[in-house]
């Protein structure tokens, strides 16, 4: 090697202050995401028990002097009729609409099939109807249909967005938060006590 390539070694103090820095950051990301996680899934629950008992799907989130600075959405999951049980529609099928329903002898077995096209109809029906029933169209006989039912094809999950900056506010909400975190305003490494609502007496 020349001396044109030789390498300096970088100062050892500055090394070890650089190393010292980028392994405690590390530690302290490792904790925020323990305490994350935490936070997540109880704010998650949380949001769950506000949508069973007030179909509120959207909450505005604020620092203590109600200045917004961020908000969350719900998303609903979506769902669909699927026949779980294809030996109990089938027999529903052949024994209310024969016409729809068929049979093919395999070697060794017989295999019974349903029309797929009336299948996609009755799925459709129960999608519309919210509920495992077909109602006849002919007969206007409304069916329970064995064998289907109405199973979440996705989860639902939780939009979580900062404000933008206004005229009215030039902070976005990142830097809302870093400013009242700065001010001593909000704690972040509290421990958050999450206290159940005292149980209302009985009359």
């Amino acid at each position: 090697m020349t001396e044109a390539e030789k390498v300096e070694a970088p100062d050892p103090a500055h090394l070890a202050a650089v190393l010292r820095r980028r392994q405690a950051m590390r530690a302290q990301l490792d904790q925020a995401e323990v305490l994350y996680e935490d936070v997540n899934r109880e704010a998650g629950k949380l949001l769950d028990q506000q949508y069973r008992a007030t179909r509120s799907t959207k909450a505005d989130i604020t620092l203590d002097d109600d200045t917004k600075f961020a908000n969350v959405t719900r998303v609903g999951g979506e769902a669909e009729a699927q026949v779980t049980d294809r030996e109990a529609f089938a027999a529903w099928v052949r024994d209310n609409y024969p016409d729809h329903w068929d049979f093919r002898i395999v070697p060794a077995r017989t295999e019974t099939v349903v029309d797929q096209t009336f299948a996609a109809a009755v799925l459709a029906a129960v999608d519309a109807a919210g509920a495992p029933q077909y109602a006849d169209p002919a007969s206007g006989l409304v069916h329970d249909v064995p064998g289907v039912m109405i199973k979440p094809t996705r989860s639902r999950y939780y939009r979580w967005t900062f404000t933008r900056p206004s005229k009215r506010q030039p902070l976005d909400g990142r830097e809302l938060v870093a400013t009242a975190v700065t001010a001593g305003l909000l704690d972040l490494d509290a421990p958050l006590a999450i206290e159940a609502a005292p149980a209302e007496a009985t009359q």
